[in-house]
């Protein structure tokens, strides 16, 4: 008797520019401005039929094993499972190439591969775009703070732009980057797990207030020049944009960034790094640095190499959310 296997597979992803302009209490009044890009950095989910009976089983750094939906702790896996109307005879398993709350969009990568994944399970072929679509809906059902951001751009992959409307239409595109930029942009941006993981909920939060806004303003206008300077392929104008974002972003909370981080990003600084910043919505998580050479790249890695930061290769992923079956 053969047995299906549904397999998910989404990218995780690296905000450019424009970041916190894609939360709808920002762009509400103001519109948005995103400009990212997914890396080969992964969600892997597993779904099947269980062989032994007929409940939900959630695999994670948990183990769940229910009669009912509504019972299920995780919540994006519950909201799923709603939306999909999978109500039982179903085994997930979760697995994920970086931990949660690190600032790479885990939830958004999560939930698309959740709904793309179920979908298929349950026959039916959902698109990248309906799955990005899918998924904002679904962190709105749950009450989060979350943006357009990290569902549209862990769904379609490479680098994307969204441009966001104030009753929160978005308007994708998919730019063409020239490939010797994104080769430059490959090897010369370094990528540093601090060990430091965080709940971004009270984080977004905090930075909601008026003060916070006006300084969005700005963050949206250096995302339009960083997508600018990729276009152009002055990647080093990208790194310089970065320090004046990282300088912005310390402003907007207490939270963002602390004595450690500061220090962190001050060696790198002086070793070459023409700026960088902290993944998400900060206090942690992942810091990315753009050098503008090869030995500026080596001289940042070895500067830092006393901090215990953990370097992570990276590259860019063009595929974006993707879904396989497999009938043993």
């Amino acid at each position: 008797m053969k047995r299906r296997i549904i397999l998910s597979r989404v990218p995780f992803r690296l905000p450019l520019g424009g970041g916190s302009t894609d939360l709808p209490s920002y762009y509400a009044e103001h519109g948005g401005f995103i400009f990212a890009v997914a890396i080969d950095l992964y969600m892997d989910i597993l779904i099947k039929e269980p062989v032994v009976d007929d409940c939900i089983h959630m695999h994670y750094l948990q183990y769940e094993f229910e009669s009912k939906v509504e019972h299920i702790k995780h919540t994006i896996g519950r909201e799923a499972l709603k939306m999909t109307k999978v109500s039982d005879k179903v085994l997930i398993s979760l697995n994920a190439d970086t931990p949660s709350g690190t600032g790479l969009g885990s939830s958004g990568a999560c939930s698309v591969g959740l709904l793309k994944g179920l979908s298929l399970f349950k026959g039916k072929e959902m698109s990248n775009l309906q799955a990005a679509e899918d998924s904002f809906r679904l962190t709105q059902n749950l009450g989060l703070p979350d943006g357009k951001q990290d569902p549209y751009v862990c769904a379609l992959g490479g680098f994307v732009v969204l441009r966001i409307d104030k009753d929160g239409t978005v308007r994708v595109e998919k730019p063409e980057i020239p490939p010797d930029v994104v080769s430059s942009f490959e090897k010369n941006t370094l990528l540093f797990y601090t060990g430091i993981r965080r709940d971004s909920e009270p984080l977004l939060t905090k930075q909601n207030t008026p003060e916070t806004k006006e300084l969005k303003h700005k963050i949206k206008e250096i995302g339009l020049d960083i997508y600018r300077s990729f276009l152009d392929g002055d990647l080093d104008s990208f790194g310089r944009l970065l320090d004046t974002h990282w300088r912005l972003k310390r402003g907007m909370s207490a939270t963002m960034s602390n004595d450690g981080l500061n220090q962190m990003y001050d060696t790198a600084k002086k070793a070459g790094a023409l700026g960088g910043k902290i993944i998400g919505a900060g206090g942690g998580g992942y810091f990315m640095f753009y050098c503008p050479t090869s030995a500026s790249a080596d001289s940042v890695r070895k500067a830092l190499a006393p901090s215990a930061l953990k370097e992570i290769s990276f590259s860019v992923d063009r595929k974006g959310a993707r879904t396989h079956i497999i009938d043993f």
